[in-house]
């Protein structure tokens, strides 16, 4: 992939790594989410080399994705920090609730099947979240984001199809609320955006 350039105010080390989500100075949130994305991925830009992009990815593996997640919150959704933001929702939701999530998962399988539709092709939940667990911990690469993206949507949408209403995080006060989680018709929605994001990074377009 032609390497991004995307200015960052500082190198990140280790120990800064540890910190990164602290205070951000807004005109360069922006460029710091998507340089923290990429290098997620293994992809440097002109201010952040390869060793800095093994280091973030090392912290990651051993603190977690929290580290840097915090970071992608803002990002618009045709963007990889903004798509990574939205994987992570789900799979910080499965983190906390793995019941919950596998109960909607069940209910929409039942709901598409009862309608008539052919569920043999469907993805999976478990393997879609091993999957997005990988994206997120600097285990795949920008040739993964498609697949992931399209295999996440897909299990969003199942989730819609065996709840009224499509509705995905109902209480202001849980963990997860986020205008992404609490809107009427989240999952849909999300889906559709990582619908685009996959044909983005097909095409090599996403930011």
């Amino acid at each position: 992939m032609e390497q991004r350039k995307f200015r960052r105010p500082a190198m990140l080390d280790p120990k800064q790594a540890e910190e990164i989500v602290g205070d951000v100075d807004p005109a360069e949130e922006a460029e710091t989410a998507h340089t923290s994305a990429w290098a997620l991925m293994g992809v440097p830009n002109a201010d952040f080399d390869e060793q800095s992009v093994e280091r973030l990815r090392k912290t990651v593996r051993e603190q977690g994705v929290d580290v840097v997640a915090g970071l992608w919150d803002r990002s618009p959704e045709n963007t990889l920090p903004g798509a990574l933001w939205r994987i992570y929702l789900l799979w910080q939701w499965n983190q906390m609730n793995k019941n919950v999530l596998e109960e909607r998962f069940a209910e929409g399988i039942e709901a598409l099947s009862n309608a008539g539709h052919d569920t043999s092709n469907l993805p999976s939940l478990d393997e879609t979240l091993r999957a997005v667990g990988g994206v997120l911990a600097g285990y795949a690469t920008d040739d993964d984001l498609a697949a992931v993206f399209e295999a996440t949507a897909g299990v969003m949408r199942i989730m819609a199809a065996g709840i009224s209403g499509a509705s995905w995080i109902t209480e202001k006060g849980h963990a997860l609320a986020h205008p992404v989680t609490l809107r009427p018709t989240a999952l849909l929605d999300t889906a559709a955006e990582l619908e685009e994001s996959a044909q983005e990074a097909v095409q090599g377009t996403l930011e």
